[in-house]
């Protein structure tokens, strides 16, 4: 049975690298032996439902400078590494990567960067761009979650083409599962994400600044929290948007209240592969996203299932929104074409280019 490690910076967080290294390794455990090393967390609690063949490990308690964490991470990352005899070690982000990368010359196993990232979103941070740089020059193999991204780094750091693959993340099969026939009477839209900066609700409030006043009968939810929910619904209060533009807080499994809205919003400033529309198009919600870097042109088909705005222009946002709820027809037509673009992120084909990876690489280790 081959043998995988996935390493993550610290899984007593929650988080969406957290969240997708847990269902791959809960998912890999049924056919290779998976191990989880943490560079951070130990003590703490895991906030996921780890399957109990996954052997799990936490190295350091207090976080630390990278200096710092890459001495006291090598020698027993290299025991951990050497002592399991791990075929593939998948490093998840950049901050675990830069951590143990020093391992990758003194082991046998196979290293694979994945980026849950956009390159081209923080370019501008030579730190950040000097580590996704060093991380993939030094992997076996790098893993972007978009096309859009794997062709960022050939382009930028001239990486050969057969080291660099793009995977989306799968679709949670139980929302394929639980689609129902769309709703087209609703008068809802639904936004969902955590209350930060590079998620867009000012630009958001704004945009409703322009459309909710003349659509009485609609609202508008937004599901999450975060550092900025306190100063958006200031915002909301001073536009007496309140009966209408609804914050919600958070809701566990967002998604099964989807079938109950008419479409799905999304502002961000920037996103890397965004789960929200995701899991809006396999509940049949036409979107309406900014056509930021990356994500959003690989999964909506713009006047198809949705409409791409070009970044931040909030007249066309505001026009394209209206243009949904002014439309039941519209709506509908949307809704039925979300399906077709679904399957190349179902969990079967998105785990067969997995497996597929690594079979490639332990091929080239013999």
């Amino acid at each position: 049975m081959k043998k995988i490690c996935f390493v993550n910076y610290d899984m007593t967080v929650t988080g969406g690298v957290e969240q997708v290294t847990t269902t791959l390794a809960n998912e890999f455990c049924k056919e290779y032996e998976v191990y989880i090393y943490a560079i951070f967390g130990k003590g703490g609690h895991v906030p996921y439902d780890l399957d109990p063949r996954i052997t799990y490990r936490a190295e350091l308690e207090e976080e630390c400078r990278v200096r710092d964490r890459i001495k006291k991470t090598f020698q027993p990352f290299r025991e951990f590494v050497r002592q399991n005899q791990i075929d593939v070690v998948f490093l998840m982000e950049n901050y675990p990567a830069m951590t143990v990368s020093p391992v990758r010359f003194f082991t046998k196993a196979k290293y694979v960067f994945c980026d849950h990232g956009a390159l081209m979103n923080e370019w501008e941070k030579k730190d950040i761009r000097f580590f996704r740089f060093w991380d993939s020059l030094i992997s076996h193999c790098t893993v972007t979650l978009t096309e859009q991204n794997r062709q960022d780094y050939i382009r930028k750091f001239h990486i050969n083409p057969k080291k660099i693959r793009s995977i989306y993340n799968w679709i949670k099969p139980e929302i394929l599962t639980m689609r129902k026939k769309y709703k087209a009477d609703s008068r809802k839209i639904i936004t969902v994400g955590r209350f930060s900066e590079e998620k867009g609700y000012d630009l958001l409030v704004e945009v409703a600044k322009k459309v909710l006043p003349s659509h009485p009968e609609w609202e508008w939810h937004l599901y999450g929290t975060g550092d900025t929910f306190d100063e958006i619904h200031q915002k909301v209060v001073e536009y007496n948007l309140t009966s209408q533009l609804i914050q919600k807080g958070n809701v566990k499994d967002v998604y099964k209240l989807y079938n109950e809205y008419a479409f799905l919003v999304l502002p961000s400033y920037r996103e890397g592969l965004p789960l929200v529309l995701l899991e809006a198009k396999a509940s049949g919600l036409p979107m309406v996203s900014f056509d930021v870097t990356t994500g959003p042109r690989e999964i909506v088909e713009e006047g198809k299932d949705g409409y791409l705005i070009p970044p931040y222009d909030l007249d066309k946002m505001a026009n394209r929104i209206e243009l949904l709820t002014d439309s039941e027809e519209r709506r509908i037509a949307f809704s039925n074409h979300t399906i077709s673009g679904v399957k190349k992120f179902e969990k079967e084909e998105i785990y067969r280019q997995w497996t597929n990876l690594i079979d490639e690489l332990t091929m080239e280790r013999k």
